[in-house]
């Protein structure tokens, strides 16, 4: 695990974006188009990105709008070298974990099996969660392009889902908001973005 970065927010809520998947430019060619403004419209202080970025690009982008922080995904072999697997920081003394979820090659194929098998359980990534980041108090991961927002037992855990393609449950794309306050509240929330689905790797408009 990477040295714990601490920040010292200048105002209470300190507020951070959530986005993962992007999947640039495997899946679609550019980010959603209304993702920009809405982060800016959220006001967000800080941008997570959760894997499976595909390209560097992505990452200059979101920093048009707040400093970003990101992690490594299974699909992201340009950048492994330059991201971490995890990361870890405060926010008004609130631990908080940012991983893809996917947790290394050989866990991943077992998910894939499981996938396919049984579909998909949040336990399966919680457990590990647990295991691995005993400390933390809001743990953020992508991977799955499944949407959670889930308090247990006094943890976080918080999947914006992906901001191209949605899973079968959730279709849309999402992004997701946190607001840390001064005082240990923390706000969850998961956006889904209209406007806008994947057609043959474009963003084409809908109603």
């Amino acid at each position: 695990m990477e040295q714990i970065e601490q920040f010292i927010p200048q105002s209470s809520p300190f507020i951070v974006g959530v986005v993962s998947d992007t999947h640039i430019p495997d899946r679609v060619g550019e980010l959603h188009p209304a993702l920009l403004a809405e982060l800016e419209d959220q006001h967000v202080q800080l941008i997570l990105h959760a894997g499976d970025i595909a390209v560097k690009s992505v990452l200059s982008t979101l920093a048009t709008i707040a400093p970003v922080r990101a992690v490594t995904g299974n699909r992201d072999f340009l950048l492994s070298q330059d991201l971490p697997m995890h990361y870890e920081m405060e926010i008004y003394g609130a631990r908080v974990i940012l991983s893809h979820g996917h947790l290394g090659t050989r866990l991943y194929w077992q998910d894939k099996f499981s996938y396919i098998t049984r579909g998909y359980v949040l336990e399966r990534y919680r457990n590990r969660f647990d295991h691995l980041f005993k400390h933390a108090k809001v743990i953020v991961f992508g991977h799955t392009h499944h949407i959670e927002n889930q308090w247990i037992d006094g943890r976080l855990y918080f999947n914006p889902g992906s901001v191209s393609h949605g899973d079968s449950f959730f279709p849309s794309p999402y992004y997701g908001v946190l607001k840390f306050y001064e005082d240990g509240r923390i706000e969850s929330s998961l956006k889904p973005l209209k406007g806008a689905m994947i057609r043959n790797k474009k963003w084409e408009k809908t109603r």
